[in-house]
């Protein structure tokens, strides 16, 4: 068990002194679950604060504003993934302004769902000190705070999959209906989220069939319930998918598939390589604090207990069992997407019962932590000038988004005295003008219309609606010039414009509008 060494908060003064003291209370406070908000309370506003100083200088990734896109016509998918990311979109955006700090918030509390169901998981088997230091080992990576402010399907797994994974262990133990029918549901939950956690479907299994005690699961209604519930909530989109399945298809061979043998090979050791990477920091932390010998670490691997040997098991099939059957189908993995599957990692490394990691060391660990989410904060400002100055290499012109969504909308109105309902141009433009212009009008990027199937020949006609290219975009030239053949009354409009953000120049940006009204 954990051994705790206690530092006396009388002793000692000065900040280091102050902090450690605090960090003591909040160690003590494990108890009656105080620590947890208080460290949630934290992470939220802490790194929201972060991600809304350091986008101050540019605008939304398209990640986010294509999900909003889609969070304005809730579906039971979309043409790219299923429909979860956009059906949170729409509830939050239902309540909260659409703005961009909103949008941050949204992302860190999804963080911050996900960690706090890792805490459930944690506490099943950790006591003491170690169930907080599974929370402060998962903040040395990046996943929860810089790649969780990209809310997109894949951070929705950030959430979903602890959520899931943690119904499963209470319905395994239990055969609770109630837990049955939770681990279904969840387990439904990060299917639509992406389709990437089959993976974690086939780990539970996996993982079921693993302990002792299978039998007598299998025998109960537990895993029938919860496989029926499970087909239930994932009914939709399984409809969806027989009527648009190609489209989602031929989205996924073309972003991560037709590579030969060689390089499929190649980007399945870099992925092995890039998801250790990511957990550097933890393990390195690890090592240090706990100093595990090689009967620890053997015990890590394998534990003697059959409900430990399980939790080993889920992890070891998400991260390895993607390397050995994606590469079969031709597609190319990437080293994000061992981030849904990391969250295990802490619990496992702590559960053995040997290992020890005094009070004086989880201190310090927690202060290192804390310290580096200050320290992210006080940099914001310097980020944000960082990223505004990367506009020089960044041909998606970030900075101009809103610049651009609010010449269009006066060009529009002035023109036209009506509301943009519809936009089209470039794939990054035409989703921030979504997101950015006051009354949202719908997308179709890059002019494909299957993307936007809400948009219809009918609407077009009807609403008329304006197209946008940036920055002499040649492709996107060509195609609001073969759109304007086709109607007598469009007009063109060329607008100009040069940002500065606390005296840093962006490079100067050149839009070119194409405007064709509606048609009675």
């Amino acid at each position: 068990m954990t051994q705790l060494q206690s530092i006396d908060p009388t002793q000692g003064s000065g900040p280091w002194a102050t902090v450690s003291r605090n960090i003591e209370k909040w160690f003590d406070a494990k108890a009656a679950n105080r620590a947890l908000w208080i460290f949630i309370s934290l992470f939220v506003v802490i790194w929201t604060a972060f991600q809304i100083i350091s986008y101050q200088s540019i605008d939304l990734r398209d990640d986010l504003t294509e999900i909003f896109a889609w969070s304005r016509h809730p579906s039971a998918g979309y043409y790219k993934h299923p429909p979860l990311a956009a059906l949170m979109a729409a509830i939050w955006f239902a309540v909260f302004p659409v703005a961009d700090w909103s949008y941050h918030l949204l992302a860190m509390l999804n963080s911050a769902l996900g960690l706090i169901f890792v805490d459930l998981i944690a506490r099943r088997y950790l006591d003491g000190d170690k169930r907080l230091l599974v929370l402060l080992l998962l903040l040395l990576t990046p996943f929860y705070q810089f790649h969780g402010q990209r809310f997109n399907p894949n951070q929705t797994l950030l959430s979903a999959w602890p959520m899931a994974t943690y119904c499963f262990l209470r319905a395994f133990e239990t055969r609770a209906w109630i837990w049955s029918i939770a681990a279904g549901a969840t387990a439904a939950l990060a299917m639509l989220g992406k389709y990437y956690s089959i993976y974690l479907v086939v780990g539970i299994v996996v993982a079921a069939l693993s302990h002792p005690a299978r039998s007598a699961y299998l025998r109960s209604p537990s895993p029938y319930v919860s496989t029926l519930v499970g087909l239930a909530c994932i009914a939709p989109n399984l409809w969806w998918l027989l009527n648009n399945g190609t489209e989602t298809l031929a989205y996924v061979w073309q972003s991560h598939g037709q590579s030969s043998i060689e390089i499929l090979f190649q980007k399945t050791v870099l992925y092995a390589l890039g998801g250790v990477a990511y957990v550097a920091p933890v393990l390195a932390v690890y090592i240090v604090a706990a100093r595990p010998n090689l009967r620890t670490i053997k015990s890590i691997v394998w534990p003697a207990i059959p409900d430990r040997r399980m939790l080993v098991v889920l992890l070891a099939v998400l991260l390895i069992l993607p390397m050995l059957t994606a590469p079969a189908f031709g597609l190319v993995l990437t080293p994000l997407w061992t981030m849904s599957a990391w969250f295990l990692l802490p619990i496992v490394l702590l559960m053995p019962e040997r290992i020890e990691v005094t009070r004086r060391v989880a201190v310090f660990i927690a202060a290192g932590v804390l310290a580096i989410s200050v320290l992210m904060v006080a940099a914001a400002p310097a980020v944000a000038v960082a990223r505004f100055v990367d506009e020089e290499n960044n041909m998606f012109a970030r900075a101009y988004y809103r610049i651009v969504t609010a010449e269009l909308a006066s060009v529009w109105h002035r023109t036209m005295g009506r509301p943009l309902t519809i936009v089209v141009g470039d794939f990054h433009t035409s989703l921030a003008i979504t997101f950015y212009d006051s009354s949202h009008p719908d997308s179709i990027p890059d002019f494909q219309r299957h993307a936007a199937p809400w948009v219809t020949d009918e609407r077009l006609k009807r609403e008329g609606w304006a197209a946008v290219c940036i920055n002499f975009d040649m492709l996107c030239m060509a195609e609001a010039d073969r759109l304007a053949g086709q109607t007598s009354d469009a007009a063109f409009v060329t607008y100009k414009a040069r940002k500065s953000w606390l005296g840093v120049k962006a490079p100067p940006l050149q839009a070119t509008f194409l405007l064709v009204p509606p048609r009675p």
